[in-house]
């Protein structure tokens, strides 16, 4: 399938098929997540930009949306039409993509990979199960749709710039970039890992605080006698001192 960046987020199945419904919303939607990565990242993205023989390759580490501090890596192919083109600019470009986002993994790959929308070049840093199998739960039609790392690699290379030829002044070197991307399995087991790590410290932190608003299970103290009420339980009354200034017996005396 024959598809620019551009076709993709229109119609990620095609454009000879049917107008997918609520274009507006996910984009809407993408968009406002999107920002809200922005800031938590203080709008630092990394990307790099680079070309060889009339392909333009850019490669995003794109921010999970739920676990901070974790980036998928996300490959954009740019390879030109049959047609002619003249210019820098990228939009008439076909794509084919690379993304170790678990949804790219297990739900779309199978059909990328048959649709000729899968950036060959990282079949090494792919599931060789996502790649022969189709996402039999989630996309039992085996058809391209929206993946989430992808549009947001759309959102920000359009707003960067990065739909035009001069930003890809570095040569590109697939031997370079295999020590850079991850392979899909292992990004897949680490932010498993990283999400059951946040469960366990959200828990602890609900623990935490139940500790401290629990009321205290302590004994109330009882009433607190007087001074004077509890030294007259044990001492009687005492004799005046005499002329010969020595002090009377200390007799100890009745409560009544």
């Amino acid at each position: 399938m024959d598809m620019t960046f551009h076709d993709y987020i229109q119609n990620p199945m095609g454009r000879e098929n049917a107008v997918i419904s609520n274009r507006v919303m996910y984009r809407n939607l993408y968009q406002e997540k999107l920002d809200k990565i922005l800031v938590r990242e203080a709008g630092k993205i990394d990307i790099k930009a680079y070309h060889v023989g009339k392909r333009y390759i850019c490669y995003l580490k794109i921010p999970s949306e739920v676990i901070d501090k974790f980036y998928y890596d996300v490959l954009i192919e740019f390879r030109p039409p049959k047609k002619i083109i003249t210019g820098s600019d990228l939009k008439d470009y076909l794509v084919r993509f690379y993304s170790n986002d678990p949804s790219f993994v297990y739900t779309f790959t199978h059909a990328f990979v048959k649709n000729d929308l899968f950036f060959k070049d990282f079949e090494n840093k792919m599931s060789k199960k996502a790649i022969k199998e189709r996402g039999k739960e989630k996309n039992p039609a085996d058809q391209v749709g929206y993946v989430k790392s992808i549009y947001f690699a759309y959102l920000i290379m359009s707003k960067r710039g990065y739909f035009s030829k001069t930003k890809y002044v570095d040569k590109y070197s697939k031997a370079a970039l295999d020590r850079e991307v991850e392979h899909a399995d292992k990004k897949i087991k680490d932010r498993q890992e990283a999400a059951e790590k946040k469960a366990k410290d959200r828990r602890k932190e609900r623990e935490a605080v139940k500790k401290v608003s629990a009321p205290s299970n302590l004994p109330k103290p009882g009433p607190v006698m007087s001074g004077i009420n509890k030294m007259n339980t044990k001492i009687g009354s005492v004799k005046k001192i005499g002329s010969s200034g020595k002090v009377g017996v200390v007799k100890k005396t009745k409560r009544h």
